[in-house]
């Protein structure tokens, strides 16, 4: 499968979407559906990590502005908004036309663009420290 997710961590705080391979956007979508139930077992917001390392593409698949504003959707009950992406492929950022913080605005949420693992725990963390109101 292109696309999978599990929990970020014990504290099921963040799902985390893994890409794999050759993906496109059908792929992340079936994903994101598959995981709404997960966010059924637990009584908390959860925010969402897009994580594109182990993906092949040089570049995001064709519609990436619209699709890549899902990522911070609040698509089920129990998501928060917010979103993290790790492994944007280089010149996406541009592309996305990202301001200089490295976030993107969404209708409901909003997507930050981080360039490590360590860069996205403490976010993570920051998130947990001030959850959003129910």
């Amino acid at each position: 499968m292109p696309f999978r997710f599990q929990w970020q961590d014990d504290s099921r705080r963040a799902l985390r979407y893994i890409a794999e391979g050759q993906w496109n956007w059908k792929d992340y979508h079936q994903a994101t559906r598959a995981a709404a139930f997960s966010l059924t077992a637990v009584d908390h917001p959860v925010d969402s990590v897009i994580d594109l390392r182990r993906g092949t593409r040089q570049s995001l698949p064709a519609g990436a502005r619209a699709h890549v504003r899902s990522f911070g959707r609040r698509a089920q009950a129990g998501l928060t908004g917010r979103a993290a992406v790790i492994g944007l492929p280089a010149g996406e950022a541009e592309r996305l036309g990202l301001s200089a913080e490295r976030k993107l605005p969404t209708s409901d949420g909003f997507i930050v663009f981080v360039d490590s693992e360590a860069e996205l725990e403490q976010l993570l963390a920051e998130w947990a420290a001030d959850p959003p109101a129910p």
